[in-house]
Formats: structure tokens, C-alpha cells, sequence
């Protein structure tokens, strides 16, 4: 499902994108995200078993302070380094239905400064 503003679309995934290429798709609808101090970050997932393990996966595979790119709804690349995966646990909500979580916690790099304010979009002088 998308959504719309205007005559942009925005995609109901998350993408994760590594340097070498390797990306993994998620539903938006099993994504949190939480931005605490310092532009750290926790990404937590929620989901069904086997939309974890791709997760698992693909972070697990991670090193330390590893550059990768967060993508939501495709509006645009937010260059993050990885910090660090917790276990992943396996829960039960009230209705019974069984599910598993795992957080992600990265570090976002900013977003680069233009050279000259005039270079900015946002940049406008008053009269």
C-alpha cells in the first residue's frame, strides 16, 4: 500500500542498504523508530517469524560502527552506522498472536551541509 501527498507517492517499505549493494525491503507497518540524543537511533522491528529472520540475517552480519543507509518510503537515503543488535525475543500479544522483536540501534551520520547557504533550498533572502 502507498501513500499519497499530492502527486508524490510514498512506499509503505523500509529499505537497508549496505556499501556492497545487499539491501533488505521492510513492511513499514513492522518498523519503529525511536531518534534519542546524539542522532542515535533504536530501529525496532516487530513482526511474524519469517519476517525476522531476514532482519536477523542481514544485521547480523554487521561489524561495529558499519556504514549502511535507512530509506523510509523511499524518500530518500539517511547515511547511519551501525552500533549494535539485541537478542531477538519471541513474544505473545493480548490477542494471542505470536510474534518476535529485535532492535537495531545505529547512529545517523547528518545530512551534508551545502557549501554556500545559496546552495540551499531553504536558503531565501528577505526583502
Amino acid at each position: 500500500m502507498n501513500n499519497q501527498f499530492g502527486d508524490n507517492m510514498i512506499s509503505d517499505k523500509v529499505i537497508f542498504k549496505k556499501d556492497s549493494g545487499e539491501k533488505i525491503e521492510v513492511k513499514e507497518k513492522f518498523v519503529g523508530l525511536k531518534i534519542r540524543k546524539d542522532k542515535i537511533m533504536s530501529i525496532n522491528f516487530r513482526c511474524p517469524e519469517n519476517d525476522i529472520n531476514p532482519i536477523k540475517e542481514f544485521f547480523g552480519k554487521f561489524k561495529g560502527n558499519s556504514p549502511f543507509k535507512l530509506n523510509i518510503g523511499e524518500t530518500g537515503d539517511i547515511p547511519c552506522y551501525f552500533k549494535g543488535i539485541s537478542p531477538v525475543l519471541k513474544q505473545t500479544d493480548e490477542a494471542g498472536f505470536q510474534y518476535y522483536f529485535v532492535s537495531v540501534t545505529a547512529q545517523e551520520l547528518g545530512t551534508p551541509k551545502p557549501k554556500n547557504l545559496e546552495d540551499c533550498e531553504c536558503f531565501r533572502l528577505s526583502d
